[in-house]
């Protein structure tokens, strides 16, 4: 941006950060809103939802997500798939705690990722202990700790989460790995999307959408990211939908997110407010349809 533009423009960036702050704290149902429509330029009606955006919002904002905060928060759901009897497909824990002093990194094994629990984008991939700084690795991590990222994002069951720290297997291998991700209707696995070639803590990344007969649907794919049509089906796809359709019976709606390690799935999160910048409006309203409420 040019630099007399971007000083002129000055006070209104502050008065909209301003406003922004003063709806975070009285009216985070209103910033969802907004958030939306700044990012997708399509309006929420949440009082009469129709769309999958509408009606994850009237889920997030006017019914209770108790169980949401649970199911978000990357320790506590790991309880919830052994629950359902998949504990076999979670990655390996090799440690849970509340403050980054408290993590002895001499008992972690050479490869590992560690994150905070209770947000998105706070993962450090260390693929190698013995080159990594690991006093900025606890740097990060209290940083993060100390963010509330519900109240920033205007998604108030990950506010409910309490900030821990967890390491699990590197499942990386030193090459990016494919993300699948399953959304489910209720309790019906209906797409799978599929990122590939991610920046860790990023939002880049190539793009795609199956259905569960792997027939691209690109139609469906937002232009903000490259979309790539190409992936191969995983050999544990079908397992991937039956444990999805499972861990997702009792919600309305909820994507639950996989990896494949040597032909195996492996569990990755559960999402109940995923973003919406690599779909387009047309998804949204197709499956709107589906979605009962």
């Amino acid at each position: 941006m040019n630099p007399f533009l971007k000083k002129l423009l000055y006070p209104a960036v502050l008065l909209r950060h301003a406003y922004d702050n003063h709806l975070r704290r009285t009216n985070p149902e209103r910033l969802f809103s907004l958030y939306h429509k700044r990012t997708t330029g399509m309006a929420l009606d949440i009082d009469h939802p129709e769309t999958l955006d509408d009606k994850i919002a009237y889920l997030a904002f006017r019914t209770d997500t108790t169980e949401w905060s649970r199911l978000a928060d990357k320790i506590r759901v790991r309880e919830y798939v052994e629950e359902c009897g998949y504990g076999a497909y979670l990655p390996k824990l090799y440690g849970v705690w509340e403050h980054a002093d408290q993590i002895d990194f001499e008992k972690l094994p050479d490869a590992f990722v560690i994150k905070a629990n209770h947000a998105s984008a706070t993962n450090i991939l260390v693929p190698d202990k013995t080159s990594a700084d690991l006093d900025k690795v606890r740097r990060q991590l209290d940083e993060w700790l100390g963010y509330d990222y519900g109240y920033q994002t205007c998604q108030p069951h990950y506010s409910r989460i309490k900030p821990m720290i967890l390491a699990e297997e590197y499942l990386g291998l030193g090459r990016s790995i494919n993300d699948y991700k399953l959304f489910c209707i209720n309790g019906t696995a209906r797409f799978v999307q599929v990122m590939s070639g991610r920046v860790a803590n990023s939002h880049q990344f190539n793009v795609s959408l199956f259905d569960l007969d792997w027939t691209p649907h690109p139609e469906y794919c937002s232009s903000r990211h490259p979309v790539d049509n190409s992936v191969q089906k995983p050999e544990s796809f079908s397992e991937m939908v039956a444990i999805a359709q499972r861990l997702s019976s009792s919600f309305p709606f909820v994507r639950v997110d996989f990896y494949e390690i040597g032909g195996k799935p492996v569990f990755g999160e559960m999402t109940f407010t995923p973003g919406y910048s690599s779909i387009n409006n047309d998804f949204n309203v197709y499956i709107g349809k589906e979605l009962r409420i």
